[in-house]
């Protein structure tokens, strides 16, 4: 009998301590995703680079190129939106959340270059990891 009730009682904490981060997972993607519908309802498709950095600038948002997410004929703008732990740190030691900004060059040119005639054609949430 006694055993049993352990059994039960991890089985309960367990369960509660899922609940729990399920909990703190979906208000991060509810703040990330708020954050991807701002951008998205301020910066459509078809803005240049030259629009798009300006506003991000305005609104002291940091940001970097990167290369090759999704279009691969201009660089892509990320800013950070949020860090998480990992489920297995020995390898990966932390989750980070972002927002890109894919654009489109207009006239061919080196895709590691930013050009301010390059076009917005998807504003989108990546999350990638800090891993070994």
């Amino acid at each position: 009998m006694k055993r049993s009730r352990i059994v039960r009682v991890i089985l309960v904490v367990l369960f509660a301590t899922a609940i729990g981060y399920g909990g703190r997972q979906l208000k991060r993607e509810v703040g990330y995703n708020s954050v991807l519908k701002s951008y998205s309802q301020d910066l459509k498709p078809g803005m240049s680079r030259k629009q798009v950095e300006d506003y991000l600038a305005a609104k002291n948002v940091n940001f970097g190129g990167i290369c090759c997410i999704g279009e691969k004929s201009a660089l892509t703008d990320v800013t950070l939106i949020g860090e998480e732990g990992v489920v297995f740190p020995p390898l990966c030691s932390t989750k980070y959340v972002s927002i890109t900004f894919q654009f489109a060059a207009v006239e061919p040119h080196d895709p590691l270059k930013a050009y301010p005639s390059d076009t917005l054609k998807r504003i989108t949430i990546w999350r990638h990891y800090d891993c070994v």
